[in-house]
């Protein structure tokens, strides 16, 4: 990369919020390295963009699958019981586990959200946004339904009421932390298919894309947006994402 692009990085990291940290951090380097050696816009992508499914691989989408369905489940179990419903204290078991993997395949899918593709990103906040509503209403739901008599097993309702109050909160937390807090926090970074397809379309582009990913790490490291050790799995996954050393052709 050219010294106006250095100096551009530099002074967009220097502007980024005080409390952007961590992981949101690094995302938002990534986007700000997008932006200025691409000139991809820093703003959210189109909505048709966001909804194009047609690019995504399969495993991103059995992964966004495998995500929404203990969400929708953890959440509307009780929705069945009598008239060809679930038991309350078989929904209360169901719902007990599905939110323990709800929030499991949530954990997860924050760590792998740099790698999502725009639509599975997207689908991933959508889904823990869809979480913090429906599991509230399920656990409202079975203790209801103890209330009025359809069952007599206290403890398993109860237990399953703490468990879902504890994976609302779990699911909150991490909706917050995936949303995007500032314009260079939006989805502009590139993703792991974009970067393969870049380094063999362009593998100069793509040696300036590191540099300048690389560049926004030590900055963010340098004002103590992002400790030593995350900078240290960062700057691995950097190698991982546009190879080690030179990118082949850059030269």
């Amino acid at each position: 990369m050219n010294g106006g692009e250095l100096a551009r990085v530099r002074a967009a990291i220097a502007d980024l919020p005080p409390r952007l940290r961590g992981a949101a951090a690094i995302q938002a380097g990534r986007s700000i390295a997008a932006h200025v050696v691409l000139d991809r816009p820093e703003s959210t992508p189109s909505r048709e963009e966001s909804n194009d499914w047609s690019t995504v691989s399969l495993r991103w989408i059995l992964f966004a699958s495998a995500h929404f369905l203990p969400v929708l489940i953890a959440g509307l179990s009780h929705l069945s019981g009598r008239d060809g419903r679930l038991e309350p204290e078989a929904a209360a078991d169901s719902s007990l586990v599905s939110t323990i993997i709800a929030v499991a395949v949530s954990v997860i899918a924050l760590r792998v959200m740099p790698r999502m593709p725009s639509p599975v990103r997207s689908g991933t906040r959508i889904t823990l946004l869809i979480g913090c509503m429906v599991l509230p209403f399920g656990l409202v739901l079975g203790l209801l339904r103890l209330a009025l008599g359809e069952t007599d097993e206290v403890d398993v309702m109860v237990r399953a009421a703490v468990v879902q109050a504890i994976g609302a909160v779990s699911l909150f937390l991490l909706w917050r932390r995936a949303r995007p807090r500032t314009a260079a926090t939006a989805d502009s970074a590139l993703s792991d298919e974009e970067c393969a397809r870049l380094r063999r379309a362009d593998p100069a582009a793509a040696q300036r894309m590191k540099d300048a990913e690389i560049q926004a790490l030590l900055a963010l490291t340098a004002l103590g947006q992002v400790d030593q050790r995350l900078a240290e799995r960062e700057s691995a996954r950097i190698d991982e994402r546009w190879g080690a050393g030179l990118i082949d052709g850059s030269s």
